[in-house]
């Protein structure tokens, strides 16, 4: 059984009468593109056998209330960060923010910032040093605050948390003990990470998923503003074996599913004759009909609900969208629900001590 539904924007008395009936059904809108009326249909953990089975497959598994009452003894700090986004949206300074959340840090130094990247959505990226302490040593350690998309209709907000010399790449080549450095500095910089750091059904669940130590890095907070979102992408990085996105406040509406099948329902719509050409279309990011086709197409948008593709994240919800390789992972897309911004976290998950990695490349 699906866990949420979308009805067609035809059907605007039924999701009135649902509303009525005290269900919640909400508008589908991203950046203009109305793709219909999302409702919740069903809210339960699943088991492990059924979580390990999703995950092995590259579909996503959902974690209704996971989060538990670790939720409530972060609620400060979820409304610092909330009421922080909304202070950058009006034009206010990141480098201030962070001055006031970590000034006084033992071991944590301010290194220097930049408002310059070649990329538009970029507001400014605060660059870190590891004084003292466990990881004394460590440079190039930054937090980057950043329009989620090139769009004026569009405010959502988000900040990554990664070291190197801030190239795009520059992570892929950080020693672990970087990544280990700057997980802890998104950690005091933003104390609700322990909402999932803490929560153990979790932290249990992905042990077993991932059969050996992992680490939880490279994290994102992502400030997702009413008519914005992410259009549909995957997270299949070198030695990234998924991503936990947790929602620590407001709702997210979530199109997810396997690239392979995902690939499969695009030959039943015509854009492709078989699933491997369906796969390369996906891989061409130049590909404009088909772009508009999986973002904006609200009959495409059925054809996933009818799939059972279609999630609705609340907060103390998690999912986890695993990336085995290039073509086994998880394709995702996320909306804005609600008139307020809300707040989560997204972190890679990493496997950690020897053996092998996801082998993140294409296959024929």
């Amino acid at each position: 059984m699906p866990n949420a539904r979308i009805l067609p924007l035809a059907d605007a008395a039924i999701a009135a009468a649902w509303t009525a009936r005290g269900r919640r059904v909400e508008l589908l809108q991203r950046r203009n593109a109305k793709l219909g009326y999302v409702m919740p249909l069903r809210r339960d953990l699943p088991s492990y056998p059924r979580a390990k089975a999703s995950w092995d497959a590259s579909e996503p598994v959902f974690l209704p209330g996971i989060l538990g009452a670790g939720l409530e003894a972060c609620a400060a700090a979820i409304d610092e960060s909330l009421a922080m986004f909304e202070r950058l949206r009006q034009g206010g300074e990141f480098l201030d923010e962070l001055e006031s959340r970590m000034g006084e840090d033992p071991d944590f130094a301010y290194a220097g910032s930049s408002g310059e990247s070649d990329d538009p959505r970029d507001v400014e990226a605060v660059f870190f040093r590891a004084e003292s302490g466990e990881f004394a040593g460590e440079q190039d350690l930054w937090a980057r605050a950043s329009w989620i998309a090139n769009d004026e209709t569009d405010m959502s907000m988000r900040i990554r948390h990664s070291s190197g010399d801030g190239a795009p790449d520059g992570w892929l080549r950080a020693t672990d003990r970087a990544c280990r450095a700057v997980d802890e500095l998104a950690r005091r910089a933003f104390p609700e990470c322990a909402a999932i750091d803490q929560c153990a059904p979790l932290q249990t669940l992905l042990a077993g998923l991932l059969g050996r130590p992992f680490r939880l890095s490279e994290r994102i907070l992502y400030n997702n503003a009413p008519n914005g979102g992410a259009v549909f992408h995957h997270d299949a990085e070198p030695g990234q074996s998924g991503v936990c996105f947790s929602q620590l406040e407001g709702r997210t509406a979530w199109l997810t599913l396997s690239k392979r099948r995902l690939a499969r329902i695009l030959v039943r719509n015509g854009a492709a004759k078989d699933e491997r050409l369906a796969i390369l279309r996906l891989d061409r990011g130049e590909d404009r009909e088909l772009w508009q086709c999986i973002n904006r197409d609200e009959a495409f948008a059925q054809q996933l609900s009818a799939h059972g593709a279609v999630y609705v994240l609340e907060a103390g919800d998690s999912i986890l969208l695993p990336s085995q390789a290039f073509d086994d992972c998880a394709w995702h897309s996320v909306i804005a629900l609600g008139d307020r911004p809300s707040l989560a976290h997204s972190y890679g998950i990493f496997l950690q001590g020897g053996g092998p990695v996801a082998k993140h490349r294409r296959r024929g």
